[in-house]
């Protein structure tokens, strides 16, 4: 199981010294492109960083201990692109897209994700193997636990685009949480 909360921040210089004074080991900074196939809650999420990626099936949503809670079970997956072509063919479109760059830390069993969205900023992601070593950790990096957001980046988009709706002008374009789209929004 994935215990896991985000937190907004103003800045990403904010979080860094925290991570180093607590000896986080940073994992790398890379651009990446969720694919989503299936509704409900649950289904499959394509995850492209580069020529490659992984491959998850996320379960139905359980909130817990003020977390999302789930169960993934994923796998790496080269030549992503020819997968998401496969399974378009046998009639398993892309649903939604989104992108963000996201710069990995761990922490003994703890991983830490700064990501920078489109539109949204940044976000500190915090995951763990349990309620309570979740908690710890967001408090470990200054964070309160109940303060944490327990909504997937979809679910906080919508709000923000909900919020933020006569910014966007015409209601029958699709905005989509990409670098490209949030760069023309700009250009507008």
């Amino acid at each position: 199981m994935e215990y896991e909360l985000k937190f907004k921040i103003d800045r990403k210089k904010d979080i860094l010294p925290k991570l180093a004074r607590l000896g986080a080991k940073d994992l790398g900074k890379r651009k990446e492109t969720d694919i989503c196939i299936g509704s409900l809650g649950q289904g499959l999420r394509l995850r492209k960083f580069g020529r490659d990626g992984l491959i998850t099936h996320k379960s139905i949503v359980c909130k817990n201990v003020r977390a999302k809670v789930r169960k993934e079970i994923q796998t790496e997956v080269s030549h992503i692109d020819n997968l998401i072509e496969m399974l378009r063919i046998l009639g398993f479109p892309e649903k939604k897209r989104k992108e963000k760059i996201r710069h990995t830390f761990k922490m003994g069993d703890v991983f830490v994700m700064v990501d920078r969205l489109p539109f949204m900023g940044y976000f500190v992601e915090i995951e763990a193997r349990s309620g309570a070593a979740l908690k710890r950790a967001a408090r470990k990096f200054g964070f309160d636990p109940a303060k944490g957001n327990c909504d997937s980046y979809d679910n906080i988009f919508l709000n923000y685009y909900i919020v933020n709706a006569e910014k966007f002008q015409d209601p029958k374009v699709t905005i989509l949480p990409t670098f490209a789209s949030e760069n023309g929004f700009r250009k507008r």
